[in-house]
């Protein structure tokens, strides 16, 4: 069976010598722990929540929606109409490509498709030849995207942290999504604080593309919004940057952030149906501007540890709250993301490795379409590490690897082997099958060893983490050289009043 170009076919995986551009694609929703019967009552509470506790404020844009069906206001707060609820979730658009900027590879979020990324807010990088954090900057993010680029298991970029050098939040939103979209040809998501700035993204977006035309046919960015303030409180500005981004062809990332114990419920039925109909609203919001808008939905139940008030991303309970929510976003056949990896640990250890490979394969499993913070991340968000994007780069590898689907009809040919083997070499070591299995089948890591422990005493130093060191250090040897033109990289620095050589110059 043909594929489109630009995704991976079941089963097989692509080698470690792969173009860094090639978009990935894993199939997820094997994991299955709840059932029909629990997804039904747990939908029944999402809509009992968006059609009769409803939400404590409403942005002025939607106001001429209120009316006794579509939004109804019951007890001071204003609630979605039974009515509209069922033909939203009937007619929304779940054709959702989202494209890199050669718009020949895309990520294609039909229902089970998986893929990689990076995401996050943090303000802090690690510097790990000192062993100390420092204020995250404008050459970081630049080269966080050159390193994202050439990583074959992360299908796109996720701004992860935020620059500060850049004291205007409006500046820095367009420094922001100018330095990843030259540093990367991957698709590209970024947030930003005031709706005004939608605009001049979208001219930024249509200069590259070559149009307004072509960026909404092949959108190559899109706006990571967090739009609700848990309980159930609708952030007006928020809002309106979702009703620019629908206005200007941009997709929009309907994002929730709550906490168990803290701003949704404590049991995780409660905090997922929370969670989940807060989510939805957004894509009620979206699809009343705008029945074709692309929204993807992105529901985050993060759990605290209450004994410290702190986020606990690594722990199993948000492993299994985030699994409860891609399951549902897929009962809704909903195109959805979910965050995974967001360690606990404050340095690439064998605690960011194990909370890394747990939260993320169980997303994976779930069937999330975009697994953001997937790579990088580390202290609860609050950090990240270039180091950790080139390790967990390996960790998606292996998941993808453990995702393959399996060849049942092979097996005629393989007992055919079986019994000319036991009559000739009692190897298959020989036999066609396996070296060219050999290169399709199997996933080499780059940084992980494999040593006997005669190598391993001979070289103590040679370590996984000090393997990823080099790697980066490889990847940023050479001077900066963008793709997109200096003719178009000038449009936009006069277009903005923007430096770019305040970052590109900097090493």
């Amino acid at each position: 069976m043909s594929r489109k170009r630009g995704s991976r076919s079941r089963g097989t995986q692509a080698n470690n010598c792969c173009n860094a551009s090639q978009t990935l694609r894993a199939y997820g929703s094997s994991l299955k722990t709840l059932s029909e019967k629990e997804k039904a009552e747990i939908n029944a509470g999402v809509r009992h929540i968006l059609s009769e506790i409803g939400f404590e404020l409403l942005p002025k844009f939607l106001e001429c929606f209120v009316d006794k069906k579509t939004i109804i206001k019951k007890n001071n707060r204003f609630c979605f109409g039974v009515e509209l609820i069922d033909k939203c979730l009937k007619s929304f658009n779940n054709k959702i490509l989202l494209h890199h900027q050669n718009r020949e590879n895309y990520l294609d979020l039909s229902e089970g498709s998986v893929y990689f990324g990076t995401g996050g807010a943090a303000p802090l990088i690690l510097d790990y030849e000192r062993k100390v954090y420092r204020p995250s900057l404008g050459k970081d993010l630049l080269n966080a995207a050159r390193v994202v680029d050439r990583l074959d298991n992360l299908s796109f970029f996720s701004r992860p942290l935020v620059l500060t050098d850049i004291s205007d939040p409006n500046l820095m939103d367009i420094f922001t999504a100018v330095i990843s979209l030259s540093a990367t040809k991957k698709h590209v998501m970024t947030s930003v604080a005031n709706h005004k700035t939608v605009k001049s993204l979208a001219e930024v977006c249509y200069l590259i593309a070559g149009g307004e035309d072509a960026f909404r046919r092949s959108p190559f960015l899109s706006l990571n919004i967090n739009f609700v303030i848990p309980p159930l409180r609708l952030d007006a500005e928020a809002c309106e940057v979702m009703r620019e981004s629908v206005k200007y062809g941009i997709p929009v990332m309907a994002n929730v952030f709550g906490q168990r114990g803290a701003s949704s419920p404590v049991s995780i039925v409660g905090s997922v149906c929370q969670t989940i109909a807060e989510t939805l609203s957004g894509l009620l919001i979206c699809w009343l501007l705008d029945p074709d808008s692309k929204v993807i939905c992105g529901p985050r139940a993060m759990v605290t540890d209450l004994r410290t008030g702190g986020m606990a991303g690594g722990s199993g309970e948000q492993a299994q709250t985030t699994s409860l929510l891609s399951q549902m976003m897929n009962y809704y056949k909903i195109p959805n993301s979910s965050i995974a990896g967001a360690s606990d640990s404050s340095i690439p250890d064998y605690q960011a490795g194990y909370e890394k490979a747990l939260s993320i394969a169980t997303s994976a499993q779930s069937g999330a379409n975009l697994i953001t913070q997937a790579s990088g991340m580390l202290s609860g968000l609050m950090g990240v590490s270039l180091e950790s994007f080139v390790l967990d780069n390996e960790l998606c590898g292996s998941i993808l690897s453990s995702m393959r689907s399996i060849d049942v009809p092979v097996l005629t040919d393989d007992l055919e082997s079986i019994k000319q083997v036991i009559d000739g070499d009692k190897h298959f070591l020989g036999e066609s099958d396996t070296l060219k299995r050999m290169s399709t089948d199997f996933h080499y890591p780059k940084s992980a060893k494999r040593l006997s422990p005669e190598l391993w005493m001979k070289e103590k130093d040679n370590t996984m983490l000090n393997e990823a060191r080099k790697n980066l250090e490889e990847m940023l040897s050479s001077n900066f050289q963008s793709h997109l033109s200096p003719e178009i990289l000038k449009k936009i620095q006069t277009a903005f009043e923007i430096d770019l050589d305040i970052i590109y110059g900097q090493k």
